[in-house]
């Protein structure tokens, strides 16, 4: 299939890649590393990137463009499937989609000519670099920062791996094209002043009957901050990490509608099957989805208090 896939870049003059919405560095080093990789080799050729940013979006700035750029265009969607989570909806419009990512999902996207799927992958930066090295293609130091960035963060720092002689083999082929690891590890580790003591207000959790850790932030608690939503539904989760006795952890984030964003995260235990309960998906360890009320926040929270019954039962 990536021979096909190639053959279709070719015939467009034109490209448009998304992702999903609400985006993390996965969705963005696979987006942003793409479009740098195929500028790269196809010059002549026009390349946008389209989509929300959000404080994970490293330094990438996406295009603004008009209906009428889709008329004669090729989509390419990058780390999603799922239809309703794709950031810009405009991708309907296109001549042509091509779908790549490593989720367990089914697409719901329509007429998609190529769905380039593999759960095998840790993440979709991985599967663009595997795709590059596949067909010995080089790439700029932009590009390979921002997949590096993926493969790294999509995989935990290295830690949830699949096929870790594959992973550090494409890690050892992105890194030929000298990477600026120092500014995507300072972006990731460094913090303003702020934003330290702003973590003190998301310090405290409560805990479960299977000490599964938890937290619901209100509107109004994360308008309080001024920070962007992401920041504070995905970027305060691991806080909860880190705990012997806590297995799972989540934080469940009001947003603008009323409906509560889950972050799922585990040590061991697969709680992605929980997410697809609610819509959701993402990672065995590693998930989200949205709910629509708080009676569904403590639907979640038995589920996964649930999941530590199931494991601690296998165990003894």
């Amino acid at each position: 299939m990536l021979k096909e896939i190639i053959d279709l870049i070719v015939s467009f003059q034109t490209i448009i890649i998304h992702r999903h919405s609400r985006p993390d560095l996965d969705a963005i080093g696979s987006q942003v590393g793409l479009k740098k990789l195929l500028e790269h080799h196809y010059p002549d050729k026009t390349i946008y990137a389209v989509g929300d940013l959000n404080t994970m979006s490293f330094h990438a700035r996406m295009d603004d463009i008009d209906d009428a750029v889709y008329q004669d265009a090729l989509v390419i969607i990058t780390d999603v499937a799922v239809a309703h989570m794709v950031s810009d909806d405009r991708y309907a419009l296109a001549k042509a989609r091509v779908i790549i990512d490593h989720h367990d999902n089914n697409t719901t996207i329509e007429n998609v000519t190529y769905y380039y799927k593999d759960t095998s992958f840790n993440s979709a930066c991985e599967m663009i670099i595997d795709f590059a090295m596949r067909f010995n293609l080089d790439m700029p130091k932009e590009a390979a920062t921002y997949l590096y960035g993926g493969m790294v963060t999509d995989s935990g720092r290295f830690l949830y791996l699949k096929e870790p002689e594959r992973t550090f083999l494409l890690a050892s082929y992105v890194s030929k094209f000298e990477p600026d690891i120092k500014a995507l590890y300072d972006y990731l580790y460094t913090e303003s002043l702020k934003r330290k003591q702003i973590k003190n207000q998301f310090s405290s959790f409560k805990l479960t009957k299977e000490n599964v850790a938890y937290r619901i932030n209100s509107q109004a608690l994360i308008q309080s901050t001024g920070e962007d939503f992401q920041s504070i539904s995905r970027g305060m989760v691991n806080l909860m990490a880190g705990i012997q006795e806590v297995k799972i952890w989540g934080s469940f984030s009001e947003d603008v509608n009323g409906k509560y964003i889950a972050e799922l995260r585990s040590r061991d235990i697969p709680i992605v099957d929980v997410a697809k309960k609610y819509g959701g998906g993402g990672h065995l360890h590693a998930c989200g989805a949205t709910l629509e009320t708080l009676e569904d926040v403590h639907k979640v929270l038995d589920d996964l208090d649930e999941k530590v019954r199931i494991n601690d039962k296998s165990i003894k």
